[in-house]
């Protein structure tokens, strides 16, 4: 739909997230499943695609930025391939308890993409993510927001609470687009 910006988390959304660890290289990245055709159903519904991640892997010394700048410049290439790229990648390398305003969910990557995308209108944006973090993300912006994957025991009642809708997976968010984004709009 046209004037739309999704928003979009990476660990267990575009890649298959890493239990109690981290995606150092590029060679431990995998795509979740369907992730391709996911993007090539959602790339022609958004005017822009910005990824939003948290990376403390980085604050931690277990890899550099430069790393992290590899991994997403591999998946960024592959995207263009298929003609899906993100329009811009934000992360987040800090640790958790430096309690930055980058880091998810507070949304210092959201003001950046304001910056860099001044018509960004928030009513017609979206987060679409797998944790708590992103759904406070979402709502501390004061966009829509759209859980995927399965909910965290713990987590259920405020994750249920604060997503516009949820989704097995970001396919099955995909195949649901035409369905939710007018419903979201007029929310």
């Amino acid at each position: 739909m046209e004037g739309w910006t999704l928003f979009m988390d990476r660990d267990g959304v575009v890649n298959v997230q890493i239990i109690d660890g981290y995606v150092l290289r590029p060679e431990q990245f995998t795509y979740t499943p369907h992730f391709l055709e996911a993007m090539r159903l959602i790339r022609p519904r958004f005017q822009r695609i910005i990824l939003v991640t948290n990376q403390q892997c980085v604050g931690k010394g277990l890899c550099s930025q430069e790393d992290v700048d590899a991994i997403h410049g591999r998946l960024q290439g592959q995207l263009e391939v298929h003609g899906t790229p993100f329009d811009r990648v934000y992360c987040c390398p800090h640790l958790a308890e430096a309690s930055c305003a980058c880091r998810k969910p507070n949304i210092g990557m959201f003001l950046q993409a304001l910056r860099d995308f001044p018509d960004i209108d928030p009513a017609r944006s979206l987060m679409v993510g797998d944790t708590l973090s992103d759904m406070q993300f979402a709502r501390n912006a004061s966009i829509h927001a759209v859980h995927v994957g399965a909910v965290r025991h713990p987590e259920f009642e405020t994750v249920m609470d604060i997503a516009s809708s949820h989704f097995d997976s970001l396919y099955d968010f995909a195949l649901h687009l035409e369905d939710i984004l007018p419903v979201l709009y007029k929310s």
